[in-house]
């Protein structure tokens, strides 16, 4: 069977959503960079299933999901106090949770010190601001900012009923194209 209407839906639906992250990276102050540009996706077909497959950058997920903090006492400057180290995101259904990653769990295999040194770098900063800012994430976290959660959520809003009409259309094409079959 020919599933050429459901192709041009998830193609569509692909389009929405990494336009809808993109959106959501430059609400946030991040876009234009690598991980806004290294948003994408495959229609992937093995036989029996067809189905969308998100592309980013790995450490894309960490900036949707949230990264936990160690917790503890930042001693002086503007986020003095003490810090639990608790950060969430929302879900692509509207729920908050908190983060599945914490800074030192060994979950990533880059350094925090080397992406902050690339930072400062790019940004034109004093490479000694690398250490408190470190202590500051480490303690603190990163709360989610759900770039990619919440279009993909929004998506799902008509995911079901879309879906359905394309397929239907791809059926009721397939059937028409076969003389064997009358359409009443």
């Amino acid at each position: 069977m020919k599933l050429d209407n459901l192709r041009k839906y998830l193609d569509s639906l692909g389009k929405e959503v990494v336009a809808g992250a993109r959106a959501k990276l430059r609400a946030a102050g991040k876009g234009g960079g690598a991980l806004d540009k290294s948003l994408n996706f495959d229609i992937v077909e093995d036989g029996k299933f067809i189905d969308i497959q998100w592309k980013m950058l790995p450490y894309g997920e960490f900036v949707d999901k949230g990264v936990k903090g160690a917790g503890g006492e930042i001693k002086s400057g503007k986020y003095e106090g003490s810090w639990g180290g608790r950060r969430y995101y929302k879900t692509w259904q509207g729920n908050r949770k908190d983060s599945d990653y914490k800074f030192g769990s060994g979950k990533s295999g880059g350094s925090i010190y080397s992406g902050i040194a690339k930072f400062l770098q790019k940004k034109g900063l004093d490479a000694k601001l690398k250490y408190p800012i470190v202590n500051v994430l480490w303690i603190k976290g990163i709360h989610g900012i759900s770039f990619f959660q919440e279009p993909l959520g929004l998506s799902r809003l008509t995911y079901e009923e879309d879906f359905a009409k394309a397929l239907k259309q791809d059926i009721l094409e397939t059937l028409a194209e076969n003389e064997n079959f009358i359409i009443t």
